[in-house]
């Protein structure tokens, strides 16, 4: 991932020079996690490449605005959340009045990349995803975010409208939830 000193470097490279390069050092940041957290929206794997996508297309039709965003990575997330719920709207006649309406769904990220993570056994990781799987909408998409995407409770507040101190309560929610599940496994 690239820092914030490298996304403003790389968005003054777009918007004021237009360098295809920028772009795709962008793109490769970022698309992988927007294209999950797409997913989690609209649950089919094509429609979130093509919300990630658009949401790319987009930000290089408006490169000229782009030295306007302040934070490229909240920015990112929240367009892929409008057009993710544009999209359900549209063609589930789906009318979202809050995150708790979604019927969220997150892929098990069973990639363990370093040997401390290697040591969790298969059923204790079963335990652990079947435990971010019974989580509230609300709830599973702020874990998500936060755990799997590494984004800031701040950022979260800002992507979803809510509180830092709601995102704090739901963290909370989770981690109980998933400590309760290996509990009872490891008895």
């Amino acid at each position: 991932m690239i820092d914030q000193i490298q996304q403003q470097l790389l968005l003054e490279r777009i918007a004021v020079f237009g360098d295809h390069d920028a772009y795709k050092r962008l793109f490769q940041a970022f698309y992988k996690d927007l294209n999950r957290f797409a997913y989690s929206f609209v649950e089919s794997n094509e429609v979130a490449e093509e919300i990630a996508s658009d949401v790319f297309v987009n930000l290089w039709k408006n490169r000229m605005r782009l030295l306007e965003i302040e934070n490229l990575k909240v920015y990112l997330y929240v367009a892929v959340k409008n057009l993710s719920i544009k999209h359900r709207t549209r063609n589930n006649r789906d009318h979202l009045t809050s995150l708790d309406d979604l019927a969220v769904d997150i892929p098990s990220t069973c990639g363990y990349a370093n040997p401390e993570e290697l040591c969790i056994s298969a059923e204790v990781a079963s335990a652990i995803h079947t435990a971010i799987q019974k989580l509230p909408p609300r709830c599973k998409i702020i874990y998500k975010l936060i755990r799997e995407d590494g984004l800031r409770y701040k950022e979260v507040a800002d992507i979803l409208h809510l509180s830092v101190k709601t995102i704090d309560a739901q963290m909370t929610i989770a981690t109980k939830k998933i400590c309760q599940s290996i509990n009872f496994v490891l008895k």
